[in-house]
């Protein structure tokens, strides 16, 4: 079956959707709830940080040509109560996705290592917005990413993985002679969109759409294989099954964060 990535319109969708959710479980938890998958944050540092990013991408995608800025500090700067927190995100969310489709997905703007099509922003910022839902879900007590559609959940982990090899020079521990880690989503209907062999190669990860027996096998829904990679969840909390090496997984899981 072959791959296909979610349009860029789906991605600010999502994006908006999942901001909605997350806005709403900071409400739930409180803002000085303590966030277990961000130990050094509080839910309103959280909801600081995910309302700057999204301002400061509206940003970048609005000059084009022009490379990438560190982020300064966030303009309008969060508010106090509650309620206006939740407006708050909700205006970030709708700015990023108004610069994104006025700018058009094809026009290249800054990015991490390079200059990038506006759509890839589109795709970054929507899987951004997912895992801290996933951190805001969790400081409210919630199963986090419960009615995430598995393949938006399967294209996360499809970028998360592109973004560790995007910068394995800096992850030496992630570099190996070659030892190998199959992942798999079993929700229906994926195909191989929901299916990696990652290969720890000398110079670091590289990354394939396969199906092979592997030093290690990692299966699950895509939700869970997402909060695993990433350390938001552990997998024998979420019903993801791993067989073989699995001291691969851990090893991933301990130097793979982005």
């Amino acid at each position: 079956m072959p791959i296909t990535v979610p349009t860029t319109e789906r991605f600010l969708d999502e994006v908006v959707l999942h901001t909605a959710a997350f806005a709403d479980a900071v409400h739930t938890a409180g803002q000085e709830a303590r966030v277990p998958t961000c130990p050094e944050w509080t839910a309103r540092d959280l909801a600081d940080h995910l309302g700057g990013v999204h301002r400061w991408c509206a940003g970048t995608v609005s000059r084009p040509g022009e490379k990438l800025v560190r982020r300064g500090p966030t303009d309008p700067p969060m508010p106090e109560s509650d309620d206006e927190v939740s407006t708050w995100l909700l205006e970030g969310a709708a700015a990023l996705t108004q610069a994104i489709r006025t700018a058009g997905e094809d026009t290249v703007v800054g990015g991490f290592g390079g200059p990038v099509p506006v759509s890839f922003w589109a795709r970054r910022q929507c899987h951004e917005t997912l895992v801290h839902r996933a951190d805001a879900e969790i400081a409210a007590g919630r199963d986090p990413l419960a009615d995430v559609d598995p393949v938006i959940a399967a294209d996360a982990v499809d970028e998360h993985l592109a973004m560790v090899t995007l910068s394995a020079r800096r992850r030496p521990d992630l570099h190996a002679d070659g030892a190998t880690l199959h992942l798999h989503a079993t929700d229906e209907g994926l195909g191989d969109a929901g299916e990696w062999v990652v290969t720890l190669r000398a110079e670091g990860p590289v990354v394939e759409h396969a199906h092979r027996k592997s030093d290690a096998a990692v299966r699950g829904p895509a939700r869970a294989l997402l909060t695993v990679l990433t350390s938001r969840e552990r997998p024998e909390d979420v019903g993801v099954d791993v067989l073989g090496a699995a001291d691969l997984l851990t090893l991933w899981r301990e130097h793979g964060g982005v």
